[in-house]
């Protein structure tokens, strides 16, 4: 090899493990600078606050509307309402009642106490769970609609957003993303030592 290219090497060789050291810092401030400072602070005249705390609100805004409008709709809790099998719960609910308090406080009744056995009580159930489940679609309908009119999922999940502590927001943010914050980090590592070395060709073709 000619010794002047040789030398030329020597020489700017420190020139990639610069770079690459700038490229990796400057995708690691990246990061912290998604998070940190929490709380605005002045530079040089400047305010500075990492991005999430800055923009929470905005953030919880726009994770409440795709939440409202593709994940969890106002329709899709009233659909899921109308779905439940409410009918097992009751029937045992009023089986329990009339069995239990009902018939104790009939038998406790001077007189008609002593009328009343298992085949008054069986009628009395029976009677009961009819009434009932003539009631049960109307009341299941007026539940769902009331739901769907109390019930603004943006506003809940906007809420829920807000008051989540800025620190637990980091944390679970980095353990779901930890790898691909590495992968960051490394990746401009990488790139700045590939810049360097095409900084060290260049000065050696001029040279």
């Amino acid at each position: 090899m000619n010794p002047e290219i040789t030398d030329a090497l020597i020489r700017y060789s420190w020139i990639p493990f610069v770079t690459a050291f700038i490229g990796w810092i400057t995708n690691w401030l990246a990061i912290q600078m998604l998070f940190r400072p929490r709380q605005p602070i002045r530079c040089f005249g400047a305010k500075v606050q990492g991005l999430i705390p800055r923009r929470q609100e905005e953030i919880a805004l726009r994770v409440a509307e795709v939440v409202e409008q593709e994940l969890l709709t106002q329709h899709l809790i009233r659909e899921q309402i109308e779905q439940l099998d409410v009918h097992s719960y009751i029937d045992g609910f009023v089986r329990k009642v009339i069995r239990g308090r009902v018939a104790e406080k009939l038998r406790g009744i001077p007189l008609i106490g002593g009328m009343i056995n298992e085949s008054t009580i069986a009628s009395l159930e029976r009677m009961a769970l009819e009434s009932i489940h003539a009631e049960i679609e109307p009341m299941r309908e007026r539940i769902a609609n009331d739901v769907e009119a109390r019930l603004q999922v943006r506003d809940i999940v906007r809420d829920r957003i807000l008051a989540f502590e800025m620190y637990k927001l980091e944390e679970l943010v980095r353990r779901v993303a930890s790898r691909e914050f590495q992968l960051i980090e490394i990746l401009g590592g990488v790139l700045g030592f590939v810049v360097g070395l095409a900084q060290v060709g260049i000065l050696i073709v001029i040279s």
